[in-house]
C-alpha cells in the first residue's frame, strides 16, 4: 500500500566505499580496489574513525533542517575531495587519522549547535520536533515549520515524500503509572501519490528536549475528528472509509484506542464502540465558530458566526441575529442538503458596520453547503455558490444552550 522512500539517498550517496567500509566485514575489504579504500581497510585505527565519523555525519544529517542538512552534504563532499592529497603525502595513513580526527571534532562541535533549545508541548515546539517511524522512511526526520520533505524520487523532480505536523490539534496527559504529562501528536505523510497516510506520534519532555518515543500507522485517508487522553489511554475519533465508499468520501465514524505498554510501544485495544455512519446527527450537542469562509480566508476578529445542529435543523449566530435553516440527509454519508428557502433571520440592527454583509455571505455560503466532514479536529462544510466552490472552516467552541 505504501511505497519505499530511498531518505537521504543523496547524502549516502557522498560516500566513498573507503567510508562506508567501516559497516563492512573483513571480506568485503578484501575487494576494494582504491588505494585509499586499502590504506583505510588495513589499519584498525582508521576503521575505527572510518565508522565514527559516518556515524556523527548521519546524526547531523538527521538532526538538521533541510537548508542545514544541505550545507552538511556540501562540506562533507568538500572534505572528501581534500582527504585524497593525504595520498601525496609522505606518511599517509598519518595524514588520514588526523583529517578524520579533525572532521570527527568539527561535526560534534555542529552537533552541539543543533541541539534545540529547551522545549515545550507547544505547537511552535512539536513544529521543530524529530519524528521516527513512518515505515517507508525508516529513519527519524526533523520538522522544518511543521513540515519535512524528502528528496525527489527522480533528479530534478517535484514529486517527493512529505510529511506534516496536524496543526492545532493534540492531547497532553499522562499515558504512564508515573503520571508525567507527555504529547500526542498527529503526522500527515504523503509519499507523493494519492494516498494521505496518518499516524500517531507520542512525543516524552526528556531533560528539556522533545523525543518521539512511540509512533504508530492509523490508516489512509482517514478524517480526524477529535484527539483526546482520558486514563491514561489515547482516544482517536476519526472517520474512515466503510465498505464500499469511495476513497475520496470516507462515511464511517470509529472510535479507536492505544496505551503505551512498558517498552513505549502502542498498543491498540479492539474497537469496542458501535461503528455508525456520518449523519448530520453526529453534530448535536456540540457547538462551532466559524474561524474561515475557505481555506486561507480567515473570518476577522469582530466576526461572531456560530453553528449547531439540533433535530434537522443548523441554527446560530449571524453577527447580532440568530438563524435556522432546514438540513437533509442524503443517502451517501456526509452529505447533505441545506434548504435555503428554509432559513429564518431575525431583524436586528448591528452595530457592526460591516455586519449586513458578512450576514449576507455567510447565509448564501451556508446555503450552497453539499457535504461536511472533519479535519484536525475542526468541522468542513463543503459549499458552491455561484459555480465557485469552497469549504467553510468551524472550531469547535464550548456548548452554550439558547435560553
Amino acid at each position: 500500500m505504501k511505497r519505499l522512500v530511498p531518505f537521504l539517498a543523496g547524502a549516502v550517496a557522498i560516500f566513498s566505499p573507503a567510508l562506508m567500509a567501516a559497516s563492512l566485514d573483513a571480506s568485503d575489504c578484501h575487494s576494494v580496489s582504491s588505494k585509499l579504500d586499502k590504506l583505510i581497510c588495513h589499519d584498525a585505527e582508521l576503521v575505527v574513525l572510518n565508522k565514527q565519523l559516518s556515524e556523527v555525519y548521519q546524526q547531523a544529517v538527521t538532526k538538521s533542517m533541510v537548508n542545514e542538512a544541505a550545507v552538511m552534504k556540501e562540506t562533507q563532499k568538500n572534505w572528501l575531495e581534500a582527504r585524497q592529497l593525504c595520498l601525496k603525502h609522505s606518511a599517509p595513513q598519518r595524514c588520514l587519522i588526523d583529517s578524520y580526527r579533525s572532521r570527527i571534532q568539527n561535526i560534534k562541535e555542529i552537533n552541539a549547535t543543533i541541539l534545540p533549545p529547551l522545549a515545550t508541548y507547544s505547537f511552535q515546539d512539536l513544529k521543530q520536533a524529530r519524528f521516527k517511524g513512518i515505515e517507508d522512511i525508516g529513519t527519524s526526520i526533523k520538522l522544518q515549520h511543521g513540515l519535512w520533505a524528502g528528496e525527489p524520487y527522480q533528479l530534478g523532480g517535484s514529486v517527493m515524500p512529505q510529511v506534516i505536523l496536524l496543526d492545532d490539534i493534540k492531547a497532553v496527559g499522562p499515558l504512564t503509572v508515573s503520571n508525567k504529562d507527555m504529547a500526542v501528536v498527529l503526522l500527515n505523510y504523503s509519499p507523493g501519490g494519492t494516498g494521505q497516510f496518518l499516524y500517531l506520534a507520542v512525543v516524552d519532555k526528556q531533560s528539556g528536549h522533545l523525543n518521539n518515543i512511540a509512533t504508530t500507522f492509523v490508516g489512509d485517508r482517514f478524517r480526524v475528528k477529535d484527539l483526546k487522553i482520558v486514563n491514561k489511554k489515547i482516544i482517536l475519533d476519526v472517520i474512515q472509509p466503510g465498505k464500499g465508499d469511495p476513497a475520496c468520501c470516507p462515511g464511517d465514524v470509529v472510535q479507536h484506542i492505544w496505551h503505551l505498554n512498558g517498552q513505549n510501544k502502542l498498543e491498540e485495544e479492539p474497537i469496542l464502540h458501535k461503528v455508525v455512519r456520518l449523519t448530520p446527527n453526529i453534530l448535536a450537542n456540540t457547538q462551532w465558530q466559524l474561524e474561515s469562509w475557505r481555506y486561507g480566508d480567515p473570518v476577522s476578529d469582530n466576526t461572531n458566526i456560530s453553528l449547531r445542529y439540533v433535530n434537522g435543523h443548523f441554527m446560530g449566530n449571524v453577527a447580532c441575529n440568530q438563524y435556522t435553516v432546514t438540513v437533509k440527509s442524503k443517502a451517501q454519508p456526509g452529505f447533505i442538503d441545506v434548504l435555503d428557502n428554509h432559513v429564518s433571520v431575525t431583524d436586528k440592527q448591528c452595530g457592526n458596520p460591516l455586519a449586513a454583509e458578512q450576514q449576507q455571505r455567510y447565509l448564501e455560503q451556508l446555503g450552497g453547503v453539499s457535504q461536511f466532514t472533519y479535519f484536525a479536529g475542526k468541522l468542513a462544510l463543503s459549499y458552491r455558490v455561484n459555480g465557485q466552490f469552497g469549504v467553510m472552516i468551524y472550531s469547535q467552541v464550548p456548548l452554550i444552550k439558547a435560553k
